[in-house]
């Protein structure tokens, strides 16, 4: 399944979030006052202080695994029932 199908299926069960009636304009506004108030920057420790003005600069880091590792970690995952991707995040 392509992303544009999804959207298509989507916007078919949900409705359009113009139309106030709609499944999906209950859900938006659901989230909406849920979400009210809340701030913009949640204030948690940090190694420095935000900018003043945000760069958009971002940084790469490289690293390697062996392939024992790999094929261990892809083990772990096929196991899980998860992707490679999501045993290397958690």
């Amino acid at each position: 399944v392509q992303y544009a199908d999804y959207t298509l299926w989507q916007r078919d069960l949900l409705g359009d979030v113009e139309d106030p009636h709609s499944e999906i304009a209950a859900q938006v506004e659901y989230w909406k006052q849920t979400l009210a108030g809340l701030p913009d920057r949640i204030s948690l420790p940090t190694d420095r202080p935000h900018p003043q003005v945000a760069s958009y600069r971002g940084d790469t880091v490289s690293f390697e695994w062996s392939a024992d590792l790999h094929t261990r970690l892809e083990d772990l995952a096929r196991q899980s029932g998860a992707s490679l991707f999501m045993v290397a995040n958690a």
